[in-house]
C-alpha cells in the first residue's frame, strides 16, 4: 500500500482520512473526549483528528493557562475554509479561556504567492475584520505579521539549527528554500505561545485542515528538541470547492463562497453549487438523493445549521426523495445570504480596528 502524501501547498490535493490514522499516526476523538469538548463540529465529525486534544483539555478544565493558535496566509478573501478554522479558534477562546495567537502569514505569501507585502496587507486587513466580524475577542488575542514578528523570526532562525536536509525532504518533498524556511517560520509562530514573554511553555491547541500535519509535526519533533511541550492540535476534513473539488482554494474564486461575495454573486454560485441529486427528478424521489456528494449540504453542515434537528431534517429530505434539489437549495440558500448581509455589515465596522491591530512599525 502506498503511503499518502500531504503537501500543505497543494490547492488540489485529496485524502483518504481513514489511512491518515495509520500511516501519521493520528488520534480518534473518543465519545468521552467529545463530551467534554461539547463541540458541534466535533459531535459531527468534521473534526475527525487530533494529537494530544486531551493533554489541552485537561489543562484547560483544571484552569491552567492555554492557548490556541493558528494563521492565514493573506493572499485572498477569507472564504468558508478560512471560516471553518476560525469558528473553531473562537469557541475555544470563548469557552475554555484561551488566549489566541494568530498570525497573519504574509511571508508565506510572499514565498508561495509572489505577493509583496505591500500587496498582502489589503487582504491581511480584511482578513482579519472577518475574523472579528465572527466573534474573535481582541482583548484575549494576541495578532501579527509575520513579518513585523522578531521573535517568531528569531526563533526560526535558532530552530534551524534542528532542522536537516534529510527532515526537510520528509516531511515536505523537494522544495524551494523559501517554502523550507516558510515552514521553519511556522514552527516560529506555532512555539510562540510558549515564550517567555508570554508566560512560558504551555498547552497550544492548534486547529487545521489535515492538509497543514507536516506543519504541525515538524513544531512538535523541534518542541521535543527545544524541551517545550509539544502542541496539541486537531484537524478538521477540508471543504470541497463548489464544482466538487478536493478542496476549496484561493487559487480558484470560483470554487469558493467567499464572505466578501455579493448577495448576486453569492446566490449565483449556491445556485451552481454541486448537489447529490439523481438523473431526474422521478429517479430522486424513488432513491433519494445521494446526499454524500452534496458540496451544498456539506456548507450547511459545517457552517449554517447548527441545530442537530433542522440538520437531521434536511438530510431526511434529502435521502428519502421528498425534496428535491432546487426546492433545498431555495429554502436554505437563503439563511446563507441573511447570514453574509449581517456578517458584511459588522465586518464594515471592524475595519478600522483591523488596520489598528495591524499597524505597521
Amino acid at each position: 500500500m502506498a503511503t499518502e502524501k500531504i503537501d500543505p501547498w497543494s490547492s488540489t490535493q485529496a485524502f483518504d482520512y481513514l489511512r491518515l490514522f495509520e500511516q501519521f499516526g493520528l488520534s480518534h476523538i473518543s465519545d468521552e473526549l467529545s463530551a467534554k469538548a461539547n463541540f458541534h463540529l466535533i459531535r459531527r465529525q468534521v473534526i475527525f483528528a487530533h494529537r494530544d486534544f486531551d493533554l489541552w483539555l485537561k489543562d484547560a478544565l483544571e484552569g491552567k493557562p492555554v492557548a490556541v493558535m493558528s494563521g492565514i496566509k493573506p493572499s485572498s478573501e477569507f472564504h468558508l475554509g478560512s471560516k471553518l478554522t476560525a469558528d473553531e479558534m473562537i469557541f475555544f477562546q470563548k469557552k475554555f479561556g484561551a488566549h489566541v495567537f494568530y498570525s497573519i502569514a504574509d511571508l508565506e505569501a510572499f514565498a508561495d504567492n509572489n505577493l509583496s507585502l505591500e500587496e498582502s496587507f489589503s487582504f491581511a486587513v480584511s482578513n482579519l475584520a472577518d475574523f472579528l466580524a465572527l466573534g474573535l475577542d481582541p482583548k484575549k488575542s494576541f495578532v501579527y505579521l509575520q513579518s513585523q514578528e522578531k521573535r517568531v523570526m528569531n526563533m526560526a532562525y535558532i530552530f534551524s539549527k534542528r532542522a536537516t536536509p534529510a527532515l526537510l525532504t520528509a516531511l515536505y518533498g523537494q522544495r524551494n528554500y523559501s517554502l523550507y524556511f516558510a515552514a521553519l517560520t511556522q514552527v516560529g509562530d506555532i512555539l510562540l505561545p510558549q515564550h517567555r514573554d508570554f508566560g512560558g511553555p504551555k498547552r497550544t491547541l492548534v486547529p487545521v485542515g489535515i492538509d497543514q500535519d507536516p506543519h504541525i509535526r515538524f513544531a512538535r519533533d523541534i518542541a521535543f528538541k527545544e524541551k517545550l511541550l509539544a502542541p496539541s492540535a486537531i484537524y478538521h476534513k477540508l471543504m470541497r470547492g463548489l464544482r466538487g473539488e478536493a478542496k476549496m482554494s484561493k487559487r480558484d474564486a470560483s470554487s469558493v463562497l467567499s464572505l466578501s461575495d455579493s448577495q448576486e454573486e453569492a446566490k449565483r454560485k449556491l445556485a451552481s453549487t454541486l448537489t447529490g441529486g439523481r438523473a431526474t427528478a422521478e429517479e430522486q424521489r424513488k432513491l433519494g438523493g445521494q446526499i454524500e456528494n452534496c458540496v451544498f449540504y456539506e456548507i450547511m453542515r459545517y457552517h449554517f445549521l447548527l441545530d442537530e434537528h433542522e440538520l437531521e431534517k434536511m438530510r431526511q429530505d434529502c435521502v428519502s426523495g421528498a425534496v428535491l434539489c432546487g426546492d433545498c437549495k431555495a429554502c436554505y440558500s437563503k439563511k446563507v445570504l441573511e447570514w453574509l448581509a449581517k456578517h458584511q455589515e459588522k465586518k464594515k465596522k471592524m475595519l478600522p480596528l483591523a488596520k489598528k491591530l495591524l499597524k505597521k512599525d
